[in-house]
């Protein structure tokens, strides 16, 4: 496996281009009511969901490293995972739109459309790949069964 960037950079990266937009184009910022509740709950909810992905790993004895899914030793199809296979990076990209809906700029859902096009092709198939050799029928069973994101 070759994934040499961690996917807590890419995050950034989606986080600094909700940023960008704003600094770069504040001519196209917005606010409504509950603009910052709705912010925040987006916000609780994808922290909510990634760390209960790490919580349900580190129960099942398995890595969370996401630059070495070679190593996994459990295949984790419990508690989150009964809804998303990645609820780390789902939960990661909830949060950047909760800074996008925080922020009032359109443009900067450029940052979320990234960070997901980034993580499905160069972290997740990757991923997918070192976990197919490592588990075989009964992840691709999983696959099945359990969407991608959501």
């Amino acid at each position: 496996m070759k994934l040499k960037i961690p996917p807590v950079v890419i995050f950034f990266l989606g986080i600094g281009c909700i940023f960008g937009a704003h600094h770069f184009w504040p001519e196209y910022s917005y606010q409504f009511a509950y603009q910052t509740l709705l912010s925040r709950l987006f916000l609780a909810v994808g922290v909510l969901i990634a760390f209960s992905g790490i919580i349900t790993f580190r129960m099942k004895g398995t890595t969370v490293d996401p630059l070495h899914p070679d190593k996994a030793s459990a295949l984790v199809t419990s508690g989150v995972y009964r809804y998303t296979r990645n609820p780390m990076y789902l939960g990661m990209a909830l949060v950047i739109l909760g800074g996008i809906v925080r922020i009032g700029n359109p443009i900067g859902i450029l940052g979320v459309v990234f960070f997901i096009w980034y993580i499905d092709r160069f972290q997740i198939l990757p991923e997918e790949e070192s976990l197919t050799k490592i588990f075989g029928e009964e992840y691709r069973q999983f696959c099945e069964q359990v969407r991608r994101w959501v």
